[in-house]
């Protein structure tokens, strides 16, 4: 037998057989599997080379061709033709199964509702002006959306084949888009937050999205899910729920409409469109119905959203 190594060195990892299992914390192999990422791909930094919670990232694309190997089933290009390949990162591949996975098997359906928006922009500039901060349209929605939540918990839901859950605080999963992919990063207690501090909160995590450095306990997991594309000039889409969760709420641009004024004349106001996907299987036509309802009270009496904070 070979003589034990000497006093105070530690031996190290034995090679793993082709094949063989790759040792790693349970909590590791949750998170790998949430964010795409085998296990093979990662390199442990725990005893014997076991991988562990701090080890699942995602791998640098080098890291990844020496673990998989080139990609089988290039598509077919006519000859000639000029293209460019770019590498699906791991945040991508896993939106892209999700995605087709949950449009197939939650089952979809959308109500729309307009807002009119011409008080909330007002208190917004009046405050904007008075803390010389930079608070969005989108921070008032995400407040909003959390407390039409606690008055509408059925929509803070996610569906099992045994019960509903239902969650107690609104936890905002707040969707941006990075040069990876979309993410999803989490504003959480929203219902209990300023929009102030939702403001920052939001500032910071887009940043954090951006720069590659979320941790994954900020960006998996959520009770409701808002897609805003109005700043992009989108005056209306539908967007696909988030499962688990039960809802998604697609916010479009404000738009200004010509309307009655009541007194034979017309007038303009300024209107935004929002979209909530729901599933069927836990939210119920009214039940949408009265979300949007109360979403659209606190949209169009800000003040309200103002005085929830605590």
């Amino acid at each position: 037998a070979p003589p034990p190594p000497p006093a105070g060195v530690v031996a190290a990892a034995a090679p793993r057989a082709a094949g063989a299992p790759v040792p790693a914390s349970p909590l590791a192999k949750r998170m790998a599997a949430q964010m795409g990422i085998p296990l093979a791909a990662l390199k442990g930094t725990g005893p014997g080379g076991r991988v562990i919670a701090a080890d699942v990232k995602e791998p640098s694309a080098e890291e990844a061709t020496t673990a998989k190997g080139a990609a089988p089933g290039a598509a077919v290009v006519p000859a000639g033709a000029e293209y460019i390949d770019l590498p699906n990162s791991n945040i991508r591949k896993v939106t892209a199964k999700n995605m087709v996975k949950n449009k197939n098997e939650n089952p979809h359906y959308y109500v729309m509702m307009e807002i009119e928006m011409g008080a909330l922009m007002g208190v917004r500039k009046s405050i904007n002006e008075a803390l010389e901060a930079k608070i969005s349209v989108n921070d008032y929605v995400i407040k909003a959306a959390a407390l039409a939540l606690k008055e509408v918990p059925a929509c803070n839901s996610s569906y099992t084949d045994e019960y509903i859950r239902q969650y107690s605080a609104a936890d905002i999963s707040v969707a941006v888009n990075t040069d990876r992919g979309l993410l999803t990063p989490i504003v959480f207690g929203a219902d209990s937050k300023s929009v102030l501090d939702i403001s920052k909160d939001v500032k910071t995590l887009a940043g954090l999205a951006k720069e590659n450095k979320l941790k994954p306990e900020q960006f998996l997991g959520g009770t409701f899910t808002i897609s805003n594309l109005g700043s992009m000039g989108v005056k209306q889409f539908t967007a696909i729920i988030n499962a688990p969760q039960a809802c998604i709420l697609a916010v479009g641009g404000a738009d200004v409409k010509v309307v009655p004024d009541g007194k034979g004349g017309f007038t303009t106001k300024s209107v935004m469109v929002v979209s909530l996907s729901s599933d069927h299987r836990v939210v119920d036509g009214m039940i949408a119905a009265q979300f949007l309802k109360s979403f659209k009270k606190y949209m169009e009496n800000p003040l309200l959203l103002l005085l929830s904070a605590p």
